[in-house]
């Protein structure tokens, strides 16, 4: 965004809260938009970054079907963005592959 590119962020708050990106509104090129990626979602992009894994354990304990959901057709819908589109795409795992989720920061090693 300070280099002048525009953001806009889809986020379900699931997991997540407004306060991770309070400081971003209000910038000219920003954008929050509260949305589910288990729908499909219509915007014209060049980049997709898929951060969308609600893995945590009390998450997924909470409601296993909204987790998988998520990964899946969350990451369905946003390559078919992505295709249409013609974006690069981005995906992210979740810390949880790198061992104990309890333990912060993960270590790389």
């Amino acid at each position: 965004m300070l280099l002048g590119h525009d953001v806009t962020v889809l986020d379900n708050f699931f997991t997540g809260s407004k306060t991770t990106v309070s400081h971003w509104v209000g910038h000219p090129n920003f954008e929050m938009v509260r949305h589910d990626v288990i729908e499909p979602f219509m915007i014209e992009c060049d980049q997709i970054y898929h951060l969308a894994c609600p893995a945590s354990p009390p998450h997924y304990q909470f409601n296993a079907v909204k987790t998988i959901k998520t990964s899946f057709m969350g990451t369905l819908n946003m390559l078919g963005l992505a295709k249409r589109t013609k974006a690069r795409f981005l995906i992210t795992s979740t810390s949880e592959v790198y061992g104990d989720p309890e333990v912060h920061p993960q270590s790389e090693d």
